[in-house]
């Protein structure tokens, strides 16, 4: 099972990563210069951290185990690599488990266009703005367990303590290879 898992979650890197984009400078703030490689960097450190603390946490008690880590120390975690960085990175979606993910309206958009580029088998690239990179998080057989559908891949005991921790969910009912979410990364204010 533990080979399984790591070996999800190495699947789940190598779908996230793309092609270099060489060493081009972009500003994330009128204040900061910063490569595209960081950025990429900061965001594949995140979503590596998270995932081997994750299948660490299943391994340890099962998928109920991941929830409760999820609700007390998933932000902690994502908040350690990115005071690490001088930055602020984030978790958003447009079916949170918790209310404090919900995207923007601007963020809403940039997760359609990228279910779209999934739809048209495109190759995800990270969009830049002026003020923020954001790369999409897709899922994978990992994400299945807590993500996906109550009664078949999601156990009952992970629904009854999804329901009793998050009370308002709706991050369920996805698929693999579905856009679940972005991570977001900014200057520290």
């Amino acid at each position: 099972m533990k080979n399984i898992l790591l070996i999800t979650g190495l699947a789940f890197l190598a779908l996230q990563c793309k092609k270099k984009e060489g060493n081009t400078t972009t500003a994330v703030s009128a204040q900061m210069e910063i490569s595209v490689d960081s950025l990429k960097s900061y965001a594949d450190e995140t979503k590596k951290t998270l995932i081997n603390t994750l299948t660490q946490k299943i391994e340890e008690g099962g998928a109920e185990t991941a929830v409760t880590f999820c609700n007390t120390e998933a932000g902690p975690l994502v908040k350690s690599v990115a005071e690490k960085h001088g930055l602020e990175i984030k978790r958003v979606t447009d079916k949170p488990r918790n209310q404090n993910n919900l995207a923007t309206e601007a963020e809403l958009k940039i997760i359609e266009k990228y279910k779209q580029e999934l739809l048209e088998g495109k190759a995800l690239q990270a969009t830049i703005t002026d003020s923020h990179y954001y790369e999409p998080l897709v899922t994978n057989a990992l994400c299945m367990q807590c993500h996906g559908e109550k009664g078949e891949n999601i156990a009952h005991a992970t629904a009854r303590k999804i329901a009793e921790l998050y009370p308002e969910d709706r991050a369920f009912g996805y698929r693999e290879k579905e856009v679940r979410g972005l991570i977001r990364i900014e200057k520290s204010k």
